[in-house]
């Protein structure tokens, strides 16, 4: 083929197919190396994800149509994870039974985390108390101590709620929890299990397995009809329990809390409840204060 006889429209066709070509071959050549590449390679471009956001711009001043871009942003999954640790870290109290009313941390025994769910310090605990009649203090971040009381009304064996005893003329308004619907909670998603006896510290994992209860009646305006309505009742992580702590919340890459650890025991099957079990609970509470 004499290149210099072609037209312009020969020429246009000749580049097209040299470029349609060009990326048949790159797109082979890509996968081939994907499926040679270390495991930890394609485990990190795997957990990349990317997000469409759009964005209105202002019309200008002669009232045409507003414009809508969309651009592509790379959000990592590392980055997701610290703001739901950042987000959570106020909403964490130690606790601490108080026998001897010693005035330093060092001389108080730690025996566990709690969680606050409620903004006048409502708390959610694990079964971790030898002594319901004890002295207990909670702490945010080993900074200042407040005096807590087991709130006698328990309707499961799997936690406890507390309530931080307050001044009444300078009440402090505090940092619950935001809670996701566990429910929706899919195998493999990633979770983040709370930690630290002395200072915080997570765990990161995946949703191993879930328990839940089906075939439920479900009442409508019109007609009671059975569908297959999925309750959670347990959640199972491959996350090392000695890397979480009773009390504890388990999180979603949103900031949500999807669980709780409830048992301190590595040796119970079940370690975490699922929040709408908790949630339920927390209008319960609330309602005999």
């Amino acid at each position: 083929m004499d290149m210099e006889k072609l037209t312009k429209q020969q020429i246009v066709l000749v580049t097209l197919l040299v470029s349609f070509v060009t990326s048949i071959a790159t797109g082979i050549v890509t996968v081939a190396l994907m499926d040679q590449a270390p495991a930890g390679v394609t485990q990190t471009i795997n957990r990349v994800v990317e997000r469409t956001i759009e964005k209105v711009v202002t019309p200008p001043a002669d009232n045409s149509a507003a414009v809508i871009t969309r651009e592509v942003v790379v959000v990592k999954e590392d980055d997701k994870i610290v703001e739901s640790v950042d987000k959570n870290k106020d909403s964490i109290v130690r606790i601490y039974a108080n026998n001897n009313n010693a005035g330093d941390v060092q001389a108080k025994q730690f025996i566990g985390l709690g969680t606050i769910v409620s903004k006048d310090g409502l708390i959610a605990t694990g079964d971790i108390f030898a002594d319901m009649s004890g002295q207990y203090l909670v702490t945010i971040d080993n900074n200042i101590f407040y005096n807590v009381a087991i709130l006698a009304k328990k309707e499961t064996d799997q936690f406890y709620f507390l309530k931080i005893i307050q001044s009444k003329k300078s009440p402090v308004v505090f940092t619950p929890v935001t809670f996701s619907d566990s429910d929706n909670l899919k195998l493999g998603q990633t979770i983040i299990a709370w930690g630290g006896q002395v200072q915080n510290s997570v765990s990161t994992g995946i949703v191993s397995s879930l328990i839940d209860q089906a075939n439920k009646s479900e009442e409508t305006n019109f007609q009671t009809a059975t569908t297959t309505l999925r309750e959670i009742v347990a959640i199972n992580t491959n996350i090392n329990l000695t890397d979480s702590i009773s009390g504890g919340p388990l999180l979603n890459l949103y900031g949500e809390m999807v669980g709780l650890r409830v048992s301190p025991s590595l040796s119970d099957k079940y370690t975490f409840i699922p929040a709408n079990i908790l949630k339920k609970e927390v209008v319960n509470y609330a309602s005999i204060q």
